[in-house]
């Protein structure tokens, strides 16, 4: 009996090992796909099922050419991938609503549901027939790119759905007959085919009351066959539908009235069709729908690709963004963590722990409160700290981030130890950050990215190296330090607080006790079971009703090929560093240097304090020594 509870033990640590380590073995490298078998796979989905999710670095799917009769998926774990085809690489299937219990969105060919994704050069069709509603394409996914595709079906070929989700259709050719394209999603169309092959609709727009942009067409090319002549640009598939046409040629087809209100006299007032300096038969505004619009030229200017992909709400009609967070935005400072009380919690479990001294040092310079941006009345300030020494050339500098939960803590936490690298010849920058209580996610990213190209703006004022600047900080700081050091010049973190022409790259960076991951097993990050987390508080919506905005926020997702070398200095509370390890397994992918040391039986603030923090002084001098000071 003994002997077989042993064996069925054994059985379920080995499941038990091989589901923990299923995602690790996924594939994250290109891969080919060919019908005969001189590539990876056979099938298009099989290769998708073998990506890994939640891709760091984007990788290639390529599809030699044949016929793929495949229902493919590509589901909302999976980011970062490129499907691009030979010509003639077709995906081809045949569903449509009403075959069995099969409903609209069951019948598409290709569904993409991932972000990040781009597909390029792949021709997707339903060949159901004139069935009524059959799919060809159903794109979910936000920032998505189409490239050079074709999309061939009947009625509700695209299906554009997510509601403000980014979608960008480049050198397509799109056909249908009615309502061929539809949903909420905000895209632009441009240099497009878009082919009638009966009478009908073109567009059928849900845009979401709350969306500036729906469906913009710019330089596109409406055409139809031979026995079609009753076309309207669109009908509204909800109320605040929105599309617009911007120089486009449309055909004879078109007619004169442009536009449908599909039956409902109240669809006029709340829907916006619009056009501008189109061209072509069809493209005669005199006896336009008098509920349409004919753009300005100021009004046109607007529909940039900016501004058209910035994601911004319409204040005018959104609530939910402009409601006050009930998760912690205060307008008043948190005090609740310091040195002292991080001392008071510290010495509980660990007797050994005492404070260091306070004090300046002869040998380092320091200048206190300096601006370094402003976010409308609100100074953002640091702190310098640099040698009194004179040196020969500029010294490399370091951004010290403090920790506190991204919510509390400030830019003193770190004095002494910025007087010591200083001391040691490294010029330290000890900036302030708005935290949550202030400002949610990505705010603090937006601030430290402009203090490091206020660094370099002011290199020659301060003597500092602009090609060597490593960011190192503890705890929520720690995170944030990675986080610059995985983002460097990534526009969607920058920020617009000044020094632009800057760029905010570091050399190195220093991790202490920070977690990499927000979504990792490890993490214990977003658990509001005993209570609102920090990371909650932070991001200012929990982690099960937003996942992808925290994995986006961890430095894990975002680390590459460009990522600087890297130390890790680590507590014995091993959630703290939730992530090191598959980050390594990176950085070791790409050849990059990282070091880690691990204090045993120390408490996470122990840099902070005696007899840790001297040790904690000499790894992270040596380490700067080893990558920036050459």
């Amino acid at each position: 009996m003994k002997t077989k509870q042993k064996y069925f033990f054994f059985i379920a640590l080995l499941l038990t090992s091989f589901i923990s380590n299923s995602q690790a073995l996924k594939i994250q490298h290109d891969l080919v796909v060919a019908k005969d078998g001189s590539g990876d796979f056979r099938y298009i989905q099989d290769a998708i099922d073998a990506v890994r999710v939640y891709l760091p670095n984007q990788i290639t799917i390529r599809i030699k050419k044949g016929i793929y009769k495949e229902k493919v998926t590509i589901p909302s774990t999976l980011s970062n991938i490129a499907i691009i085809g030979e010509d003639s690489t077709v995906i081809s299937y045949d569903d449509f609503s009403g075959k069995g219990k099969m409903e609209t969105f069951d019948s598409y060919t290709l569904r993409v549901l991932g972000n990040d994704i781009t597909l390029e050069n792949l021709i997707v069709e339903n060949t159901a027939g004139r069935v009524g509603q059959a799919v060809a394409l159903h794109i979910e996914g936000d920032r998505c790119i189409i490239r050079k595709c074709r999309f061939l079906g009947n009625q509700d070929t695209i299906f554009a759905a997510g509601d403000n989700a980014r979608q960008h259709f480049v050198d397509c050719y799109i056909e249908g007959t009615v309502d061929f394209i539809f949903g909420p999603a905000t895209i632009l169309f441009e240099n497009c085919i878009i082919h009638s092959k009966a009478n009908g609709y073109v567009t059928a727009a849900s845009t979401p009351k709350w969306v500036n942009y729906g469906y913009v067409f710019k330089n596109c090319k409406l055409t139809a066959s031979t026995d079609v002549n009753k076309v309207y640009l669109g009908r509204p598939w909800r109320s605040y539908a929105k599309t617009v046409f911007i120089n486009c040629e449309l055909g004879k087809h078109i007619l004169p009235e442009g536009w449908d209100p599909w039956g409902k006299a109240e669809n006029e007032k709340t829907t916006f069709y619009a056009e501008y300096q189109n061209t072509g038969e069809g493209a005669k505004t005199s006896s336009r729908v008098k509920w349409s619009h004919q753009l300005s030229e100021a009004e046109a200017s607007n529909y940039t690709l900016e501004n058209i992909f910035s994601g911004k709400p319409n204040p005018a009609f959104n609530t939910f963004w402009n409601q006050v967070s009930h998760l912690g935005i205060t307008g008043k400072v948190d005090t609740s963590y310091n040195n002292y009380t991080a001392y008071l919690n510290s010495k509980k479990s660990h007797p050994v722990t005492t404070i260091v001294p306070e004090k300046t040092l002869a040998t380092v310079s320091e200048k206190y409160a300096i601006t370094y941006g402003k976010i409308g009345n609100r100074a953002l300030l640091l702190d310098v700290f640099s040698p009194t020494k004179t040196y020969p050339k500029p010294l490399p500098a370091v951004m010290i981030i403090h920790g506190g939960g991204w919510r509390t803590g400030n830019r003193t936490q770190h004095y002494q130890l910025a007087r010591r690298l200083a001391e040691l010849g490294f010029v330290c920058f000890t900036p302030e950050y708005r935290l949550s209580t202030e400002a949610l996610y990505p705010a603090a990213v937006h601030d430290l990215k402009s203090a490091l190209r206020w660094m370099r703006a002011n290199a020659k004022t301060y003597n500092i190296d602009p090609d060597k600047i490593a960011t190192l900080g503890f705890s929520a700081g720690g995170e944030l330090s990675a986080f610059m050091g995985v983002t460097a010049e990534n526009p969607a973190f920058e920020g617009a607080n000044g020094n632009l022409n800057f760029s905010s790259k570091v050399q190195a960076v220093v991790d202490i006790d920070g977690t990499l991951s927000f979504v990792h097993p490890e993490s214990g990050e977003g658990n509001d079971s005993k209570g609102t987390s920090a990371a909650t508080y932070w991001f200012g919506i929990p982690k099960k009703d937003n996942p992808q905005l925290w994995d986006e926020a961890s430095p894990l997702y975002h680390v590459g090929a460009k990522t600087p070398p890297i130390l890790f200095l680590n507590s014995s509370v091993d959630r703290m560093h939730a992530g090191r390890d598959d980050f390594r397994k990176v950085l070791d992918q790409y050849k990059i240097y990282s070091e880690v040391h691990t204090f045993a039986d120390a408490p996470h603030s122990f840099c902070l304090f005696n007899p840790w923090f001297e040790p904690t002084v000499k790894y992270v001098a040596d380490f700067l020594k080893k990558t920036l000071v050459k």
